[in-house]
């Protein structure tokens, strides 16, 4: 009887300790760097790799309206090769892509943030991109992830009577991201 009522015990600590939830996407903001402090309407290049420091001296205009942002983060090509005296592929790691999301907006003609999106995709230069997530710990602050990259589109997918007025965007990402985790 102690047996099973400490076996009992053990196990009711460890299922009531706190658990980690799961964050939603929803209240996380998309920013793109401009070039005036004031919310401005022209996109910055750049063209160069930035550290945190970099990304964190810039001015921002929130993008408004996304409904959706494509996958972010690196994917690393995996090379193979095989030779006739083996009977195991070599492997080796190649080329990291940083990858290429598609943005979903609402279209806003107005927004400021989507007029500099607009205006990078006429160029072939580079722009940079944060996403704020919507994780920060009470009295904290949230998860930035930095991106740098081309600006294609848009794309209007139109469709039927009841569907929105949108635009797809595709970010084609030159640098790997650079993730400021949240903090208490």
């Amino acid at each position: 009887m102690k047996r099973i009522l400490l076996t009992t015990t053990a196990l009711a600590g460890m299922f009531s300790a706190p658990v980690a939830f799961a964050n939603s996407n929803a209240a996380s903001t998309l920013w793109i760097a401009v070039e005036t402090a004031d919310g401005g309407t022209t996109p910055a290049a750049q063209d160069s790799d930035l550290t945190q420091t970099q990304y964190e001296g810039l001015f921002w205009t929130q993008v408004k309206s996304v409904g959706s942002h494509g996958e972010v983060g690196s994917s690393t090509n995996i090379l193979t090769y095989d030779t006739w005296d083996t009977d195991v592929i070599q492997k080796a790691k190649g080329m990291t892509d940083a990858g290429s999301p598609e943005i979903e907006l609402a279209r806003l003609v107005s927004d400021a943030g989507q007029v500099a999106l607009r205006a990078a995709a006429a160029t072939n230069n580079n722009y940079v991109f944060k996403i704020v997530r919507n994780d920060a710990p009470s009295g904290g602050t949230p998860t930035i992830i930095y991106n740098r990259g081309l600006v294609s589109g848009p794309r209007r997918p139109m469709g039927r009577n009841e569907d929105f007025d949108l635009e797809i965007f595709t970010l084609a990402l030159q640098q790997k991201e650079i993730i400021d985790d949240a903090a208490a």
